[in-house]
C-alpha cells in the first residue's frame, strides 16, 4: 500500500475535442481517428479518441513541475499506451498521479473515470527517473 508521504501529486485533467483538436495542430497529427467519429467507426473504434502522446504528455507536465519544485531534473521515462482515451459528448476525467517508489524513481499513472466512479487505467505505470539539478551560474 502506498503510504500518503508517498504521493508527490493527484490531479484532474479534462480531455476535450477542443483539447485534442489543438494537440493535432500543434503536434501534426491530424489522423482522422482522433478527429472524427466517423473515421475512428471506420478503424472499428466506438468513437475519436485522444492521442497517446497527448495523455503522456498531459502525465509529464505534472512530473515537470514536481521536479521544478523539488530541485531535480527529468531524465528518463518509459510506458506502454494499454487503452485509448475515448471522445464522447462529454469530456473525458482523466486521474493523474506521481508516487516515488525510490530516489530516483517515480511510478506514475493515468486513468479515465467512469460515470460509475471507477477508473480504468490508459498507460501502464510510467516510470520516470530523475536526479538532482545541475546548480546553475
Amino acid at each position: 500500500m502506498t503510504e500518503p508521504s508517498d504521493l508527490l501529486w493527484e490531479a484532474t485533467e479534462y480531455v476535450t475535442r477542443d483539447r485534442v483538436r489543438r494537440y493535432a495542430q500543434v503536434s501534426g497529427d491530424a489522423n482522422a481517428i482522433h478527429l472524427s467519429d466517423e473515421a475512428a467507426k471506420a478503424a472499428g473504434l466506438p468513437s475519436a479518441i485522444a492521442h497517446g502522446y497527448l495523455i503522456l504528455g498531459i502525465v509529464l507536465h505534472h512530473a515537470d513541475h514536481w521536479a521544478a519544485a523539488n530541485g531535480v531534473r527529468i531524465t528518463e521515462c518509459d510506458t506502454r499506451f494499454v487503452r485509448p482515451v475515448h471522445l464522447g459528448s462529454a469530456p473525458a476525467e482523466l486521474v493523474v498521479a506521481g508516487v516515488r517508489k525510490v530516489p530516483g524513481l517515480i511510478l506514475a499513472s493515468a486513468a479515465v473515470r467512469g460515470t460509475d466512479a471507477t477508473t480504468r487505467a490508459v498507460l501502464r505505470p510510467i516510470r520516470i527517473t530523475y536526479e538532482p539539478s545541475a546548480p546553475r551560474d
